[in-house]
């Protein structure tokens, strides 16, 4: 029996071209959706820090999980030993750094008293003038001391008054800093099937062009962020051993901020450096400026031409100028906060645009 024969195109409906009514239905039903889904976000908007933090935890501990379930391991013990591996870095932290906080604390003076470290830094600052005015008596010091008084006494506030609130700040987070680790846990046990139901819903034409920006979005902040991760934990460690030896007083607070001051590019070295340099002018115990100087620009050296190039490599693949305007853009518009995140921003934007441009290209092509 022959098949039966139909005339070409008659299996496939044509294409129905929407009349103007639907159109407009069509424009209204799209920006109704959007108006609703921007006011949940906005009602929501309070998520915003733990989704933010669980999905970046997760491209961190992602390649880890990957590798402990090639090796036999199931998705979630892999993820577990993950978690456990992070809190225990996590108690590490905070019982190095809580004691330094607390000991600062204690050193609060009450009202109308002058703190230890005020005294310190009066007694530093009159050396100084004292020994200048000594050597060259035709010069008048006071007025540059006084702005140099000024100046480092807003300094001293902010070092020994600001982290103490800052650690404060933190704490009143801690329910969403929580509820950010468990949304890491869910997207590392199931983040494979909600991307898949992501790429699900883009149309045929689309499907591989979306796939390929979720693979390099991917790769693009997986890269980044363990990158920053191993090397400023490297510089901690390495800013530490030499803060302990010189006899520092909370060495290990000191390199951690350091070593945190050093996720944002070019300024966080100096940044870092500078509360233990003027923790030193504060506290007679710690080490000279000269000893701390020579120790923090070894290790910046030890991490520009030797940590960096290694871990980080060209993960990015950006040239300095895109980094340097960036980390301009994203403080002054953002702060600290924007300097660190402007620049995985701007790697996710470059591999959408990077792959718009290959599908357009390839279209041209076809």
């Amino acid at each position: 029996m022959t098949p039966a024969v139909f005339p070409a195109g008659t299996l496939i409906p044509p294409r129905q071209e929407l009349t103007l009514a639907g159109k407009v239905v069509r424009a209204i039903v799209v920006l109704a959706g959007l108006g609703l889904g921007l006011g949940v976000a906005w009602v929501l908007r309070f998520l915003a820090l733990p989704v933010v933090l669980g999905f970046l935890l997760s491209y961190v501990l992602g390649p880890l999980a990957d590798r402990l379930e090639n090796r036999g391991l199931s998705r979630s013990a892999a993820v577990s030993i993950c978690f456990g591996l992070v809190l225990g870095a996590v108690a590490l932290l905070v019982a190095g750094v809580v004691p330094s906080i607390e000991s600062w604390l204690m050193e609060a003076p009450k009202e109308g008293e002058q703190s230890v470290f005020e005294l310190q830094l009066e007694r530093r600052i009159g050396q100084w003038q004292g020994s200048l005015t000594t050597s060259y008596p035709a010069v008048n010091w006071t007025a540059a001391f006084e702005k140099l008084r000024s100046l480092l006494q807003h300094q001293r506030r902010t070092l020994v008054e600001g982290l103490p609130a800052m650690a404060l700040d933190v704490l009143s987070h801690a329910g969403s800093v929580a509820l950010g680790f468990v949304v890491a846990f869910f997207v590392l046990l199931d983040g494979s099937v909600m991307k898949k139901a992501v790429v699900a819903l883009m149309p045929n034409r689309h499907f591989e062009n979306a796939l390929l920006m979720l693979h390099r979005i991917d790769r693009q902040i997986s890269s980044y962020l363990i990158g920053t991760a191993v090397e400023n934990l490297l510089v901690t460690i390495i800013v530490a051993l030499p803060l302990l030896l010189l006899g520092m007083p909370n060495a290990f607070l000191f390199a951690v901020l350091f070593g945190a001051a050093n996720v944002i590019p070019f300024v966080g070295p100096f940044i870092g450096a500078s509360a233990g340099l003027l923790f030193s002018l504060l506290d007679p115990a710690a080490p000279s400026m000269v000893s701390l100087i020579i120790v923090y620009v070894v290790v910046h050296l030890v991490d520009a031409m030797l940590i960096s190039p290694l871990v980080m490599g060209k993960s990015l693949d950006m040239h300095p100028l895109t980094v340097i305007v960036g980390i301009a853009v994203g403080g002054t518009l953002g702060g600290v906060v924007g300097m660190l995140v402007i620049i995985p921003l701007i790697a996710v934007g470059k591999a959408i645009a990077t792959t718009i441009a290959e599908g357009l290209r390839n279209a041209a092509a076809a």
